[in-house]
């Protein structure tokens, strides 16, 4: 993350994440429709991340990408397939329940 006085941003854009998507669209990967939001939301953030939940997303996500870039659909599904576990066990039963947990296709 690069990081600006007290605020922080992440290194990848909406573009980047564009790729993601356009894998999921052509059946090469799945994905749920509330990470790839998660993913976008993310691209191009700046502001705090006094827990470092922010950061460790970016972590994830680069490593996502660099397997999508690299055509490694196999670790990228992978990598997709924890990230979205993790995520999913971390959040509330409010946000669960309006997470659209349909896949990208």
């Amino acid at each position: 993350m690069k990081q600006y006085g007290a605020n922080k941003a992440t290194e990848f854009s909406k573009k980047q994440i564009s790729v993601i998507y356009a894998a999921a669209k052509r059946g090469e990967i799945k994905i749920e429709k509330w990470v790839i939001g998660e993913f976008y939301d993310l691209a191009d953030y700046y502001g705090y991340d006094d827990n470092n939940s922010v950061e460790r997303a970016e972590t994830d996500i680069l490593r996502i990408l660099e397997s999508v870039f690299a055509n490694d659909m196999t670790k990228a599904q992978e990598l997709i397939d924890d990230y979205t576990e993790k995520t999913w066990n971390l959040m509330g039963k409010k946000a669960q329940s309006k997470a659209d947990r349909s896949l990208v296709a």
